[in-house]
């Protein structure tokens, strides 16, 4: 039967404690130096990483530049208001002005019956529609009501050429024909015989069908419809009122907001990166704390790496309203940026073509590939440096643990038997000490 052990209850020595001090204070100093290096570890981890994402959109933004600078310019239109008309255009669109006159849009046939009771029955007979040189057959029942005379046009049509509705008001309700296209061919044509006829020949024209006519510089277009997407390359009207006497103004001018919005995006990159390189290197002299990569070689290198891009190419970037600053970081002055695209579309592309040995694009995706490119990558090769630091520090701690298992293993041996020693000492020196007792009473 196994034996029940208290230690410390004998001797009075509380070895459960003294043993947890006693391994507490050997592990101490490893265990600081575990934790302080993974500390900084995981500090320099953080901190390439917050680099590595800046210098990843920083690339990005420099590919998004070039392609945007390499792009067919944009075109912008600007209507004259009160025109009568709206206007979008593509790359292909000439730029210039034209006076443009709506003398008349175009417009969908509609046709009207004469008001009838809801029950009144219509007659019978054949009937058929022709739209646009297509005929519609409709099946007349024996009896035919107003609405039921509507269903079976639009089962007839389909939706295509017309549709049939039926509108009631004080005096009655009509039957209303909507050619289904604008313009002089969507006219509707409608055969009756019978008995039907009657009501048939009552539904006149309310809105004709007409064509659109437009005057451009004096060349007259008409058009079935109130969208031209020929009538001047590149540019498609939309026709919404008619003025007829009057030009206005279309212009199509250069857009280049693609470059600016792509030129503000590089520079706004550019300045987080320098930021980040900034912020993890540097040293406050007054309050004596660095950033976690202060010193270091890397980050310094590519500091100076991407200034010196930026400083080589200062008066290409001056050129088109780009400035910088004490602190490194760049802004644009858009003012000056439009001003060089209108006196050289190019002038932001020969700046940032990648193609073109010596550029900026050129040199800075050069640079931005060798920190952040895949696997090969400085940054990408710092990190797993890290990384496998982090993974060798938690094996010392591992180790540690084993080794503070085995050492506290020893200590509770010794002192237990410590213990049981001190403790048979206590009973032996009771033992005396009643005997002499015994003895000096004899």
């Amino acid at each position: 039967m196994g034996s029940i052990s208290s230690p410390g209850i004998g001797s009075g020595i509380n070895v459960t404690q003294l043993v947890s001090q006693l391994v507490a204070a050997e592990r101490a100093p490893e265990d600081r130096r575990i934790q302080r290096k993974d500390s900084e570890a995981r500090a320099d981890l953080a901190a390439f990483s917050t680099i590595r994402n800046a210098l990843s959109s920083l690339r990005g933004a420099t590919n998004t530049l070039n392609t945007a600078a390499s792009a067919q310019p944009g075109r912008k239109t600007t209507v004259q208001e009160g025109a009568g008309f709206t206007a979008s255009s593509d790359g292909t669109a000439a730029l210039g002005r034209y006076n443009i006159e709506v003398v008349s849009t175009a417009t969908a046939q509609k046709r009207q019956s004469a008001p009838v009771g809801a029950a009144v029955d219509l007659g019978t007979g054949t009937l058929s529609f022709t739209v646009d040189g297509e005929t519609f057959n409709v099946a007349v029942a024996a009896t035919n009501t107003i609405t039921q005379l509507r269903d079976a046009i639009n089962t007839a049509t389909g939706g295509k050429g017309l549709s049939a509705t039926v509108v009631t008001g004080d005096t009655g309700s009509v039957l209303v024909l909507n050619a289904a296209k604008a313009g002089a061919a969507g006219g509707i044509t409608i055969n009756a015989t019978g008995t039907l006829s009657t009501f048939t020949s009552g539904i006149g024209i309310t809105t004709p069908a007409a064509n659109a006519e437009v005057n451009v510089n004096g060349v007259v277009r008409t058009s079935s419809s109130n969208r031209l997407t020929d009538l001047i390359g590149g540019v498609t009207l939309d026709l919404t009122k008619a003025n007829p006497g009057t030009s206005y103004t279309l212009d199509i001018g250069t857009d280049n907001g693609n470059v600016r919005n792509a030129l503000q995006a590089f520079i706004a990159s550019y300045n987080s990166s320098v930021s980040a390189l900034r912020t993890a290197s540097n040293y406050n002299a007054e309050t004596r704390q660095g950033g976690p990569l202060v010193g270091d070689a890397a980050v310094r290198g590519l500091t100076q790496q991407l200034r010196g891009a930026i400083g080589n190419a200062f008066d290409a970037l001056s050129a088109i309203g780009i400035k910088g600053s004490k602190d490194g970081s760049l802004s644009l002055d858009a003012a000056k940026l439009d001003a060089a695209l209108a006196a050289d579309p190019s002038a932001v592309r020969k700046a940032f073509d990648q193609s073109k040995a010596g550029s900026l694009g050129n040199v800075l995706i050069a640079r931005l590939d060798g920190a952040v490119a895949p696997s090969t990558g400085l940054l990408e090769t710092r990190t797993k440096a890290l990384n496998d630091r982090i993974k060798g520090l938690q094996s010392d701690s591992d180790r540690l643990n084993v080794r503070m298992s085995k050492i506290e293993e020893n200590y509770r041996k010794q002192y237990t038997a410590l213990d049981g020693l001190v403790s048979q000492l206590q009973t032996t020196s009771s033992f005396l000490s009643q005997q002499l007792s015994q003895i000096s009473k004899i």
